[in-house]
Parts: structure tokens; sequence; C-alpha cells
């Protein structure tokens, strides 16, 4: 038997290989991230032993790991994904814990799955991965749309402060209409109440009126903006405002793809598919639950029936307190690092949705408040309630009951 650490990077790799009754390292190997140096690997362990003799491991990090893993699978090996952080609770507990190269961290690998005191990382299915991957591409968008809407807010409170006093939110359709056409105050200096209507004329979904419009022009006209930089201070509002409208744009073609995997699932038959579609519709039915939230959890989690219990999906989620220990002191600290981020965030933001809309969690979030607990503390406690809501209509396929407290088995 032989157990074989993989460091993974991004043009190389790393392997070493262990045997059954030695740390002696056998072998190891650098080779390319291609097709040469997967068979210059390949060939290395076939000329070892039969394949059903080894056992390959290695770190899920990022996505450089899976061209790799696939090729080794279709090819017959075991192979264990490892989740970095054992890897590195491992290395702290080794004699070689300040030694860090690509050789030492492939014979960290090898040695941690031959020790046996690992657990697998989950690698979901082709159609939870491709969700995976529209999911955090329109993450990504967002966070580059706030970064723009950002700038354009910083340069608007110098250049027309009081245009919020008019447009509270100025990325909307009305907003962004009159940014367009007018950047700054002093870009109304010739406009008139019915130039600005005009400018409104065949948008569908504005709420944009002549009163809107008069006590618009007052304010720019009596802004307190001196007109410093006009002409590249507009430039640059035009310029984030392509930008806002062509990220906009992005993800809502992000989402339709989403929603288009959802209606195909290719990779089931037509039971499987209708299970899967009913308990979508189910999972609508919690208040404070949009297909955003699904979209979260499926995409970043995976197949929800593998976790056992609400504390494994807990756990997964990373929806817990750290705790802060001094002396018989406990203090429940911030909210833990480790988990799915993106899920984490989903569930956080669903829970503040379920405050206002679902009358159970609005209860649950008073009765803490009431007994002392900040109110960010008490959306935590909310979005776990939530998680395990979620997990249980998950695993038993039917709609959310409010008189009921499900209880995942």
């Amino acid at each position: 038997m032989y157990f074989i650490g993989i460091d993974i990077a991004k043009n190389f790799h790393v392997a070493a290989v262990l045997g059954i009754d030695s740390d002696k390292v056998l072998h190891t190997l650098k080779f390319n991230n291609d097709e040469e140096g997967f068979e210059k690997l390949f060939l290395l362990l076939s000329s070892l032993d039969e394949i059903s003799n080894f056992t390959v491991a290695m770190e899920a990090t990022g996505l450089f790991f899976e061209n790799l893993y696939l090729y080794l699978k279709a090819k017959g090996f075991k192979v264990i994904l490892l989740n970095p952080y054992q890897t590195n609770r491992f290395r702290e507990m080794d004699t070689m814990k300040k030694v860090k190269n690509d050789n030492i961290d492939a014979l960290m690998i090898a040695a941690l799955i031959k020790s046996g005191r690992y657990s697998k990382a989950y690698v979901s299915e082709d159609s939870y991965q491709s969700i995976k991957s529209l999911y955090r591409h329109k993450s990504s968008l967002q966070d580059e749309l706030k970064k723009h809407k950002r700038q354009v807010s910083t340069l608007l409170a110098v250049v027309f402060p009081e245009m919020e006093k008019v447009i509270k939110d100025p990325f909307n359709i009305t907003g962004l209409a009159l940014l367009e056409k007018y950047p700054t105050a002093k870009h109304y200096h010739h406009a008139s109440v019915d130039r600005i209507l005009k400018t409104f004329r065949g948008i569908k979904g504005n709420n944009f009126n002549e009163v809107k419009a008069t006590k618009l022009l007052e304010l720019a006209k009596s802004s307190i903006y001196q007109g410093n930089g006009v002409d590249e201070r507009s430039f640059v509002i035009l310029s984030h405002i392509r930008q806002i409208r062509f990220i906009n744009n992005e993800i809502e073609q992000c989402e339709s793809q989403m929603l288009a995997l959802f209606n195909q699932q290719p990779k089931l038959d037509d039971t499987e598919e209708q299970e899967i579609m009913n308990i979508i519709d189910n999972l609508r039915t919690i208040p404070g639950v949009s297909d955003k939230t699904i979209f979260a959890l499926m995409s970043e989690c995976g197949d929800l029936s593998r976790f056992t219990n609400q504390n494994s999906f807990i756990g997964y989620l990373g929806l817990y307190p750290t705790l802060e220990q001094s002396g018989n002191k406990t203090v429940h600290g911030p909210i833990a690092k480790r988990g799915a981020r993106l899920a984490k965030k989903a569930l956080y933001q669903a829970a503040i949705a379920s405050v206002r809309h679902n009358k159970e969690l609005n209860k649950l979030f008073h009765d803490k408040v009431s007994l002392g607990r900040a109110k960010k503390e008490a959306i935590v406690i909310v979005a776990r309630k939530l998680a395990h809501i979620i997990l249980a209509i998950y695993k038993n396929n039917v709609a959310y009951n409010p008189n009921r407290v499900f209880v995942a088995s």
C-alpha cells in the first residue's frame, strides 16, 4: 500500500510517495500541470504497484486541483480531497512545522492520509459545480458593482450633494437616467422642467413627475458645488455609470443562466428532477428565503441531504460564534471566519429579511433582543434557526409550516 501526497500549484505539482511500513519518502516527483506531466506521474505510480494499492490525496485549493483530480479518478485511483485547514493543523503538530517548501507540503499530505486522522472534503456533482461557478461569478460582479457605486456616491457628495433630497437611490432607473444626462449640479444650468421630464419619456418603471423635476432644478441651481473640475468629474461619473450598466446586465445574464440550470438538470432522470424541483418550490415557501438564498446554499453546500444532522450543517456553514476564555469566564465573540462564506452571508441576509416577513422568526429575534442580546447576535441566532428549517424542508421535502418545529433526522 502506498500513500501519495500531492502539493498543488498553478503551473506544476509535487508528489511525495510513502510506503505502508516506513515513514521514509520513497519517491518525490515535480511535474507540470499538463498532459505530459500527468502521464509522468501515472508512469511512476504504475511502475510501483497496482492502481488499487494507492491512496492519493491533495488539498482542495482553488480550482487548480480539478484537472489532476479528475484525471486520476478516471485512471482508477482512490483520490482524497483534503481541507487545507486539516493539513495546516497536522503541520502544527509535526516537528517540521517551521519548514515549508513544496516537497515538505507534499510529504505532510501523504503523512496525514497515512495517519488516518483526516476527513474528506466534499466534492459536489457537476450540476452543483456549475451553479457554484455561476454564483461565485455573480458574487464577484456584485462586489465590483459596489465599488463603482461607492465611487459615484463619493463624487455626488461634492458635485451635487442636494440630489439625495429628491432622488433617494441614484442607481435605480430614475437616478441613472438623470446622472447620464446631468452628472453634476452645473449641468442643470440650461435645463428646464420640460427638458428634465423628457429624459424619462419611454423609460418604463419610473415615477418621476413634474413636482420632483421642479424641486430637483431648484436644488441644482442653488447647489453649494462651485464647479471645480466639473468636466473631469463628470467624465469619471459617466465612466462609472457605463460600468454599472454593464455589470447589471452581466448579473442579469448570470442569474438567467442559473435559473436555466435549475430547469434543465440534464444529469438527472425525470423522477430525480421532479424531486429536486419540488424541494426548491418548498424552500420558496419560507418567508424571507428568496431564490438568491437557495442558489447560494446549493452552490456552496451542494446536496444538503448529505448532512446527517443540523449541527453538521451549521458547522459547515460556520454559523457559530467564536469563544474567548479568560479564567472561568467565557465570552461569545464574533461569528467564526471559517465555513462557507458566501452561503453564510446569504443566510445572514435572508435572516434580516425573515425578521421583516416571517412572524415566527420575528418573534425569535425580538425575544433574544429583549433578553439583552445585541441585534447582530440575534440575527445570527435567526440565521441558525433558518438553516435548521431549510435543512429540514430539504430532507423532508415538505412546505414551510410555521406551526411545526422541524428536526432533521
